[in-house]
């Protein structure tokens, strides 16, 4: 059962659906990696149980998700293996609105992410009207900050993220969007 009932997104090669509960055993079993997690929150591997952290999950984008604001699965066209999520949110405390992923090992270096990314820009400029798209990475997330500059969003300076201190900030505006 979808937690939205969202739009699907597709890519050249991907399709972009609504999160389901279904998609937590992946989405647990990439946070609780060491590697995935060093970039996220406090750099620290999930350890709550799977039944808590199903409970936690869904408190946490049922928060924000609307018609407007959503969380999408990544898969390959015609395989239901998760690639990972990418989604599209409000920043907490901030008139900013950040698109933002999260990929297991299995899927990185292969441009899933920047590849999502666009369809999700996309939708943000064009679905939702938005006037300007952010993101932020952790300083020393080089590999991320290449995704995000590949998608068309530039440095701009750093921002204070959900209480976490300033770290690096990538904006695009739909005008420059249009550019691309």
């Amino acid at each position: 059962m979808p937690l939205n009932t969202g739009h699907v997104l597709t890519t050249p090669r991907m399709t972009l659906t609504d999160i389901t509960e279904m998609d937590f055993v992946a989405t647990y079993a990439a946070d609780r990696d060491p590697m995935v997690a060093r970039y996220v929150g406090d750099g620290l591997p999930e350890t709550r149980s799977f039944e808590d952290y199903c409970e936690y999950f869904k408190a946490r984008i049922s928060s924000w998700m609307n018609e407007r604001y959503r969380m999408w699965v990544m898969r390959l066209h015609g395989d239901n293996t998760l690639l990972g999520w990418v989604m599209l949110r409000p920043i907490n405390d901030t008139a900013h609105v950040e698109v933002g992923y999260r990929l297991p090992q299995s899927s990185w270096g292969k441009g899933y992410a920047t590849e999502a990314m666009r369809a999700v820009l996309a939708y943000g400029f064009n679905g939702v009207g938005l006037d300007e798209i952010s993101a932020v990475t952790h300083a020393d997330n080089a590999a991320s900050q290449h995704v995000l500059t590949k998608a068309g969003l530039k440095r701009d300076g750093t921002l204070n993220y959900n209480g976490r201190g300033e770290i690096p900030f990538f904006r695009l505006t739909k005008q420059d969007y249009e550019r691309l």
